[in-house]
């Protein structure tokens, strides 16, 4: 019994360890795990900011996971499981689990795991901090009953190497970081990279830069702020808005015809990976110094675009931070000519908003 405990604890190391560098390695991970503690499968969950940032099973239907949001898993009142968390690397099991059903779970969740095989098992945390929980379970169903001490020996060991793992993919998230801000020094580029709470993940050498000069940026706490209450507010919202999923935006911050040194900010979101954990960075802010382009740039606008030169003279100010009213004064013109003359300019640059606009424009001509 001592050398197949050995044996299949081994393999299950194997499987955890070589899990972040392989292709569908963590559900070849999860499935021997599963297999090798004699349950109908196991669950790496992720929660944090009171939601489920992952909850990974192999070979789910996926309505499982619909089930699972609708009724609120999360939920220590909810799900009883998560109400039973202890601490990392504790090892709680269906005595446990008898305790805290007494005064925790709804009826939804006990008919939720009898539908897919979860009634029975084991768990453990085994990441805890910082906005975020990850906890590995073993789900067994009626058929099956209730864990055996084997099972909770091979699940504790298995455990270990799963907490190793995850640090691993969370250390390659990171460095991939890293290397992403590293690309954009090569090209002089002012690059932050934005986690999911807001924080600063990364940032390159000109971005380092950017903030060290006492300029319209500055990082505080670990965060992306700047030196204005008014454009900091209009800031921290566009970042909030990029985080629940809107695509691109651009900002002036201390436009330039206000008499100060600006900073066109672009936010993009960054493409989900399967297995971030919630580890990798979500959204790129990519910060250009704001210099006048020069009206003698109309002309490779003009046909870059298509634009008349009327356009290309209005492009490039809207590019430069010119407020609407600004250009319209400037040119003697209404505010709804103006408008018309910027709708044409959108349809002939195949932009559908002013924002994306001026960025296509500063990145042709800066």
């Amino acid at each position: 019994m001592d050398s197949l405990f050995a044996r299949e604890a081994g393999e299950v190391e194997n499987a955890f360890l070589a899990a972040p560098f392989e292709e569908d390695g963590w559900n070849a991970a999860l499935r021997l795990f599963a297999r090798r503690t004699g349950s109908s499968r196991t669950q790496l969950l992720g929660l944090g900011d009171d939601a489920t940032l992952f909850n990974f099973m192999p070979d789910i239907d996926p309505a499982y996971q619909r089930e699972f949001l609708e009724i609120e898993g999360w939920r220590p009142e909810v799900n009883w499981r998560v109400a039973a968390s202890g601490r990392p690397l504790e090892i709680l099991t269906e005595t446990h689990y008898d305790i805290v059903r007494q005064h925790s779970g709804t009826d939804d969740y006990e008919e939720h795991i009898r539908r897919w095989d979860g009634v029975h098992g084991c768990q453990t945390v085994l990441v805890e901090g910082e906005g975020l929980l990850v906890g590995l379970a073993a789900l067994r169903s009626e058929r099956e009953g209730r864990s055996e001490e084997r099972d909770q020996k091979l699940f504790a060991a298995g455990a270990s190497y799963a907490l190793a793992a995850v640090r691993m993919q969370q250390a390659m998230a990171r460095r991939g970081a890293q290397m992403t801000v590293g690309a954009f020094d090569a090209i002089g580029v002012a690059a932050f990279l934005i986690d999911r709470h807001g924080a600063v993940a990364a940032l390159s050498a000109a971005a380092e830069a950017i903030v060290g000069e006492g300029g319209a940026l500055r990082l505080r706490r670990g965060r992306l702020g700047t030196t204005r209450r008014d454009a900091d507010g209009v800031l921290q919202a566009a970042l909030g808005r990029a985080l629940d999923g809107e695509a691109m935006q651009q900002h002036w911050i201390g436009s330039p015809h206000e008499g100060e040194g600006g900073v066109l900010c672009e936010i993009f979101r960054l493409p989900r990976r399967e297995w971030d954990f919630g580890f990798d960075p979500r959204l790129l802010v990519v910060a250009r110094r704001a210099a006048d382009i020069p009206m003698m740039r109309i002309a490779p606008l003009r046909a870059a675009l298509g634009l008349t030169e009327a356009e290309a003279a209005i492009a490039l100010r809207l590019a430069n931070g010119e407020a609407r009213e600004a250009i319209a004064a400037h040119r003697g013109t209404s505010a709804q000519t103006l408008g018309t003359q910027i709708k044409s300019i959108l349809r002939k640059s195949d932009v559908a908003r002013e924002a994306e606009l001026t960025a296509l424009v500063n990145r042709l001509l800066r």
